[in-house]
């Protein structure tokens, strides 16, 4: 970690979200990436991590510019996903990826209500002006997130990449949020 480093450490209504260390990699993390379901929608074909590709993985962030967040449920203490968030200092923007790969928290908000803990820590503590994030066509649960958290679409890349199904062109959105943006949602949320 660079001598900037500064982790996560954050809660939402039901989630404890705070940057993954060494400790945290377990065998079902492991699970995750071998799971045809839960790597579908990322467009990546299932393999199964080990314990020292994670460790890996999570030495690679520093806290600065590249973030691996965990997402712990409060009830359990157990991890069911983590985000992969990327800064572009100069441009002050952050690309959020996400994978919840506890299927039992599928469709059960959790992107949103963690996202929106985030959006205001990089927006309002970490000098982010405009978050964005990319999601497949095929992608429909997090299309559903992003227009219901008010994302607004900033267009869609056609035929943009190729699919490791069944080799054929998928589309990618490109959905963006401004800093101003943020606060207006989250000041209406609040009244």
């Amino acid at each position: 970690m660079s001598a900037l480093s500064r982790p996560i450490s954050l809660q939402s209504e039901r989630f404890i979200i705070r940057t993954l260390t060494p400790n945290d990699i377990s065998e079902r993390w492991c699970g995750w990436s071998g799971d045809p379901e839960i790597m579908a929608p990322l467009n990546m074909q299932p393999r199964r991590s080990t314990r020292e590709s994670l460790a890996k993985y999570v030495s690679q962030q520093d806290n600065d510019r590249t973030y691996l967040i965990g997402i712990f449920a409060k009830a359990m203490g157990q991890h069911v996903g983590f985000y992969q968030i990327d800064i572009n200092k100069l441009h002050r923007n952050a690309g959020f990826n996400v994978i919840i790969g506890d299927k039992h928290y599928w469709g059960k908000n959790v992107v949103n209500e963690t996202r929106a803990a985030l959006l205001t820590e990089f927006f309002e503590r970490r000098g982010v002006e405009k978050a964005w994030g990319q999601p497949l066509a095929r992608n429909f649960p997090m299309i559903f997130n992003y227009k219901q958290q008010g994302w607004k679409l900033e267009g869609i890349l056609r035929s943009q990449c190729l699919s490791v199904v069944d080799g054929s062109r998928i589309d990618q959105y490109q959905f963006g949020m401004l800093r101003d943006e943020w606060r207006a949602l989250s000041q209406g949320a609040s009244q």
